[in-house]
């Protein structure tokens, strides 16, 4: 499996290819299409989907800029369906940001347990709301993209439209804390972490043994 990193993304997000036997995955889009199909060229992967793991414009922002370059399928919550086509759900209309305020609905809504067969790997779907209603995270072999409800050493803000505290927090220990502790976490801003590090030094929700 190969996994790329792409951390140039709107209000430092990241975006993340995946990829497995020639075909890729990108996990959230808030860079620059050409940066995303360039990579995938130089790696001489063929992107067939975007995952989209919430609705707020700094992980969807280029989302429709992609589908003009590449024939790519794109996937998102039901929960957070209306975030593209909503400038206050998706932020567009809370935030200083230049440009389009909606966006093409997904091609497909995703629920809680869905699995997405690519390249030879298997996406699995886990709805962790929170952050936003249909916050998800996606998890892959090893590894696990949390979007924007777990962060290393931190958690996803939750006063935005569709926020709540007691979500998120039910999200990462019930679903997130149960999975293996040397599960890799690729975030939806800032660096790497693991699930057993979180476990054991998040200062919002640690795990006392």
């Amino acid at each position: 499996m190969f996994i790329e990193c792409i951390p140039s993304g709107l209000v430092q997000s990241n975006v993340y290819m995946v990829s497995g036997n020639g075909e890729a995955v990108i996990i959230d889009c808030g860079c620059n299409p050409d940066t995303i199909l360039n990579l995938a060229g130089n790696n001489m992967l063929t992107v067939k989907h975007v995952i989209l793991t919430h609705g707020h414009f700094d992980h969807i922002y280029y989302t429709d800029a992609l589908r003009e370059k590449a024939d790519v399928q794109v996937h998102i919550h039901e929960a957070d369906a209306n975030c593209l086509v909503d400038p206050y759900l998706n932020g567009m209309a809370l935030f200083p940001v230049k440009g389009t305020k909606t966006f093409h609905p997904a091609d497909h809504l995703l629920k809680d347990g869905d699995i997405l067969e690519c390249g030879g790997l298997s996406y699995h779907i886990i709805h962790t709301p929170g952050h936003s209603k249909g916050s998800i995270c996606i998890h892959v072999g090893n590894a696990l993209f949390t979007g924007d409800t777990l962060f290393h050493t931190s958690i996803g803000r939750t006063d935005l439209p569709g926020g709540s505290m007691e979500d998120i927090e039910k999200s990462i220990r019930e679903k997130l804390y149960s999975l293996q502790d040397e599960t890799a976490v690729y975030p939806g801003h800032g660096v790497k972490t693991s699930i057993g590090y979180e476990k054991k030094h998040n200062p919002y929700y640690r795990i006392k043994k």
